[in-house]
C-alpha cells in the first residue's frame, strides 16, 4: 500500500467516525422529541454500509475514494437531512439531489467499463455511446428514486415526495438537479477525452478499472 493509499483509508476511517458521532448525537436528541427521526436513525446505520457490502458481494477490490464519497452522501442526505431536519433547510434537498446525479453519473461509467470490460473509447461512435449511457444511467436512477418516494406515499401515506404541497413540482426540480449534476460530470469526462488529462471525478472510475477489472484479464 503507498502513501497516498494510506491516507486515504486514514480519510476513510475518519469519515467513518465522524459519521458514527454524529449519527449518536442524533440518536440523543431524537429519543424523546422526534421519533420518526429516531427510527430514522437505523436506516442512517444501514447506508453507508450499502457500498463497502457491494464491493464484497461482487469481490471488488476497495477504492477508498468511492467509500469516502458514499460515506459523505449519507452523511447529509440521510444523517442529517432525515434524522437532523436537513431537509427543512431551503435549497438542502436539490443539493443532495444534485450530488446524486454526480455520483450516479460516475457509477454509470464504472458500469460502462464492466459491461464492456474495457475503459478504451476507440472511435467517435463508442465516445459518443459512453456519453449517452452515462446520462440515461444518471436519470434512470433519478426516475427510480421519485418511484420510490411515490410508494412510500402511496402505501406507507409518508409524503416524501411532498405532493401535497408541491404536486409535482418537487418531483420535477429533483430529477432536474440530478441531470445538471449529471451534466457536470459529463462536461469533466469531454474535457478529460480531449485534454487526456484526469482531474479527481474522471480518475476514480480509472482507479476502479485498474484494480478490479483490469487486474482480471
Amino acid at each position: 500500500m503507498n502513501l497516498s493509499e494510506k491516507r486515504l483509508k486514514q480519510i476513510n476511517l475518519f469519515v467513518a467516525v465522524i459519521y458514527a458521532l454524529t449519527l449518536l448525537y442524533a440518536f440523543i436528541i431524537n429519543y424523546e422529541s422526534d421519533k420518526q427521526a429516531f427510527y430514522m436513525g437505523f436506516v442512517s446505520i444501514l447506508c453507508p454500509l450499502i457500498v463497502p457490502l457491494l464491493f464484497r458481494l461482487f469481490h471488488f477490490q476497495p477504492v477508498y475514494e468511492i467509500y469516502i464519497l458514499s460515506t459523505c452522501f449519507c452523511y447529509f442526505a440521510s444523517l442529517i437531512g432525515s434524522c437532523l431536519g436537513g431537509y427543512s433547510l431551503f435549497f438542502f434537498d436539490k443539493v443532495v439531489h444534485f450530488c446524486s446525479g454526480l455520483f450516479a453519473t460516475l457509477a454509470a461509467m464504472i458500469l460502462f467499463y464492466l459491461i464492456r470490460q474495457s475503459n478504451r473509447l476507440e472511435d467517435r461512435k463508442c465516445y459518443r455511446l459512453f456519453l449517452v449511457f452515462i446520462n440515461a444511467c444518471n436519470m434512470a436512477i433519478a426516475l427510480l428514486w421519485e418511484y420510490y418516494e411515490y410508494a412510500m406515499l402511496i402505501f406507507f401515506d409518508n409524503d416524501c415526495i411532498n405532493h401535497y404541497t408541491q404536486g409535482v413540482h418537487d418531483s420535477i426540480t429533483d430529477t432536474m438537479s440530478a441531470f445538471v449534476g449529471g451534466i457536470l460530470i459529463t462536461l469533466f469526462v469531454m474535457r478529460a477525452y480531449h485534454s487526456k488529462k484526469q482531474i479527481f471525478f474522471t480518475r476514480i472510475p480509472e482507479v476502479f478499472y485498474e484494480r478490479n477489472i483490469r487486474k482480471t484479464q
